[in-house]
Order: structure tokens, then sequence, then C-alpha cells
């Protein structure tokens, strides 16, 4: 079973997927999680949600200075590529391990251009394990029918 958690722009699904982890005790995957600079948005870390290793995974081109390889952007969002490789892999052994269910936080425009975690989200229908996904409301119809996520159960965050 595919598990969707959806809504818009700071609605909490970070958190809502975070608890579905904690309730269930199940599984493995990644979060993204903000670093904040006051209440500005510095960028991102990802964490592993069984180890709670976090690595850099975005961080704002205001506080880019070439702190690790530069995998493309997202809109004003510089992506680390060794961490991208870093998700990958880690899942990709997910998979091979028959880990249920994966978490992914989050699908959107990257992945629907081809980029991002495109490819390993690909590898992760395809093993039939049960799987929660963050979603972005804006992104949600697209992201179903790219993906084929028709049978997906949707879970609105907070």
């Amino acid at each position: 079973m595919i598990t969707i958690v959806t809504g818009d722009i700071n609605s909490r699904k970070t958190t809502r997927l975070l608890s579905h982890y904690r309730e269930t005790k199940r599984g493995d995957g990644f979060v993204s999680v903000k670093i904040l600079s006051g209440n500005r948005v510095q960028g991102y870390q990802a964490m592993r949600l069984s180890t709670q290793e976090t690595k850099d995974l975005m961080l704002h081109e205001a506080f880019y200075v070439g702190q690790f390889e530069k995998r493309g952007n997202i809109g004003p969002f510089v992506i680390n590529g060794p961490t991208m490789d870093w998700i990958e892999t880690n899942i990709i052994q997910m998979i091979e391990a028959k880990t249920e269910p994966i978490y992914l936080d989050e699908i959107g425009q990257l992945e629907l251009n081809g980029l991002g975690f495109d490819a390993v989200l690909k590898k992760m229908i395809e093993s039939k394990l049960n799987l929660v996904l963050v979603v972005r409301t804006d992104f949600l119809d697209q992201v179903i029918k790219t993906y084929h996520l028709e049978k997906a159960k949707i879970i609105t965050a907070f």
C-alpha cells in the first residue's frame, strides 16, 4: 500500500509523517527537517528515521558558499549532490532488505521534471513495498497521475 501525506506549505506534513513512523515503530526512510535562521528558512537537512543521522540536503543560496557539490536548485535552494546519493543508496538498501514501510519526504516539482528522487521513487513503487510519501497539495494530482498512484491512501496533514 502507498500512503501519501499531503497538505499545503507549512501544514506540518513532515510532522505527520514522523508521527506515523513513531506510532507504528516500523520501517525506515527519510524526512526533510527545516534549518531556521530566526524566522527564515536557511535550508533543509535529511534525517534518516531509524538512526536520526542528518546531513545537509539543501541550503538557501544566500547561505551557500561551496560547502558541498551542487546538484541544481529548487527555487532559491541549492541541492546537495552527495546527500541525494546517500539517501538513494540507503533507500535501495531498504528495498533490497524489504523494509516496510519506506518513508520519503518529499516528492514534488523536481521529481515531476525527472530529477531529485524520481529514479529511486520509481524503484520504490516497482518494489510493491508499503510506502509513505509526502506530497504538497499543489502537486498531488500530478504526482498521482505521473507515478500511477491512483490507489494510494491520502492523509491530510494537521
